[in-house]
């Protein structure tokens, strides 16, 4: 069976992605989530790893790599073409750059601007998790477009306005709590629409 292993910057990251990717990959593949620490990490050691995985691959293993970082505050097309670069280095196909065949082994995802704002793109997730909250008018505020200041910091400044969280951010209890929820065609969450779409390409 194929292995999917999904690079990520955040233990953060990987809790969500653990709650989701079953929805998403519905046993068409085995899954192993890594997190590489932080952003900076990862891209430090993305060209090794790649290689590693190309040898693998050339030694007959059926392995396909999702690499998902949040945009943070860098320009996406840079971020997004320098691990493109990386890939084309290691000599493996990507989405967006694919063999003669149309074949890739290497999904580039891009979080906008953090993991956070694929929380606030499912508005009733946050709602059944936490089951405090009023009503949330998906049209109005953060929610209107989840991808436009989508941080950590507006729906932390949220949460604790309806006294949830009031201290402090625990990332990883909050991915916890809410990621089970989430719904894989409800987010309105552009960068997360596209995440799910690549997945669903490279299985295809």
């Amino acid at each position: 069976m194929t292995q999917l292993e999904i690079l990520v910057e955040e233990p953060s990251a990987q809790e969500t992605l653990r709650c989701l990717l079953s929805k998403i990959i519905r046993g068409r593949v085995r899954v192993k989530v890594l997190n590489l620490g932080s952003k900076y990490n990862l891209l430090k050691v993305l060209p090794a790893r790649l290689a590693a995985y190309r040898e693998r691959i050339k030694s007959g293993e059926q392995i396909r790599i999702v690499v998902l970082v949040d945009r943070d505050g860098d320009d996406c097309e840079k971020l997004k073409s320098r691990l493109e670069r990386m890939a084309g280095d290691a000599g493996l196909p990507t989405k967006t750059s694919p063999d003669t065949g149309g074949r890739f082994c290497v999904l580039n995802r891009i979080v906008v601007e953090e993991l956070e704002s694929w929380f606030i793109g499912d508005p009733e997730a946050l709602q059944r998790a936490f089951t405090g909250l009023p009503k949330i008018n998906a049209a109005a505020g953060i929610f209107r477009n989840p991808d436009n200041g989508g941080r950590w910091e507006a729906l932390h400044r949220f949460l604790k306005k309806h006294h949830i969280y009031e201290s402090s951010f625990p990332k990883i209890n909050a991915a916890r709590r809410i990621a089970p929820h989430m719904e894989v065609t409800a987010n309105r969450s552009r960068s997360f629409q596209v995440f799910v779409s690549g997945i669903e390409a490279m299985l295809a």
